[in-house]
């Protein structure tokens, strides 16, 4: 088959949700259990204020009413659950807000979970992509990337329970060289879903600060 029939010159992109505008115009505010707050101020298709500083971002749906906000000017992203009334800021670490209007400060139902230990799962990103992950506690992973799932690397992995079958992880990651991930590869955020078996995330180069967004389906190990 040719490229323009499997879509290879995608890469991990290659399943990528479309682009959402729904949070265009909107703003929020973010409280936290300790009194922090962060203002959101989406102005158009690309730039967002916070709490004054402008920057461009990307957003894809990660689930009903959850979006995945990639900002463009450092490693920094938002995940925005508008159902479950709470956001997670990952910048170095994780952040855990109430949305203003949506759940109170003192009610966050979101946090850190050991849940997902001892789980195994193939993430498929594209033709013949896929990150192979396994979740060895609440702090490591193993994870590899095709075309060579016997370079496994462990990992410092952060869970967090979103609710409803989701979770937020965020991993330091450096793979091979002649993968299809940005040169550099130092960290993945994903957006998972347990109950549909999908996941939505970024993998980000610090070298220059580049990012590939991409979006794909599971198989659990041994299924």
């Amino acid at each position: 088959m040719t490229l323009a029939n499997t879509g290879e010159q995608h890469g991990i992109g290659q399943y990528r949700f479309p682009r959402s505008y729904f949070l265009t115009g909107k703003s929020y505010g973010l409280t936290a259990a300790d009194g922090a707050r962060i203002r959101l101020e989406f102005l158009d298709r690309e730039r967002v204020r916070i709490d004054g500083e402008l920057s461009f971002f990307d957003c894809v749906p990660a689930a009903e009413d959850v979006y995945f906000v990639s900002l463009l000017v450092a490693a920094r992203f938002i995940v925005l659950d508008l159902k479950r009334g709470h956001a997670v800021v990952v910048d170095d670490t994780l952040a855990f807000f109430a949305i203003d209007g949506l759940r109170d400060a003192g009610d966050i139902a979101a946090g850190l979970t050991d849940e997902m230990t001892g789980t195994s799962v193939r993430w498929h990103l594209g033709a013949e992509r896929y990150l192979d992950q396994q979740y060895v506690s609440d702090k490591e992973s193993r994870l590899a990337w095709s075309p060579r799932p016997d370079k496994a690397r462990s990992c410092r992995t952060a869970f967090a329970a979103l609710g409803d079958g989701l979770f937020l992880i965020e991993a330091d990651n450096h793979a091979v060289p002649g993968l299809d991930v940005p040169q550099g590869l130092a960290r993945l955020v994903m957006v998972q879903d347990f109950h549909r078996v999908l996941v939505t995330g970024c993998a980000y180069s610090s070298v220059f600060n580049d990012r590939i967004l991409f979006s794909g389906y599971g198989e659990f190990a041994g299924r």
